[in-house]
């Protein structure tokens, strides 16, 4: 019985992943997959800054671009220093 609740939580916190709230999955501070992925609002080698649902997501650090976008996301790479997030407008 316990278990079946635990994969429900586990269902209901996956779930939550299409309400809007940005999912992220960073592979050590060189890449980041971002999912859900609305818009890129700014773009340099030192900042960028993405429309992720109901949030901004901005991207610091070094020598940092893009390296695949779809509908469904993208792969921000380069030296990831911080990640900030904010509300979208």
């Amino acid at each position: 019985l316990m278990r079946s609740s635990a994969a429900s939580d586990v269902y209901k916190r996956q779930a939550g992943l299409f309400t809007g709230e940005p999912h992220l999955e960073m592979y050590g501070c060189s890449q980041c997959v971002v999912d859900g992925l609305e818009s890129v609002l700014e773009y340099s080698a030192q900042q960028i800054k993405l429309a992720v649902g109901k949030k901004k997501v901005t991207f610091h650090g070094d020598d940092l671009h893009i390296d695949s976008f779809t509908p469904q996301g993208a792969v921000v790479e380069g030296m990831i220093v911080s990640v900030d997030f904010s509300d979208a407008d």
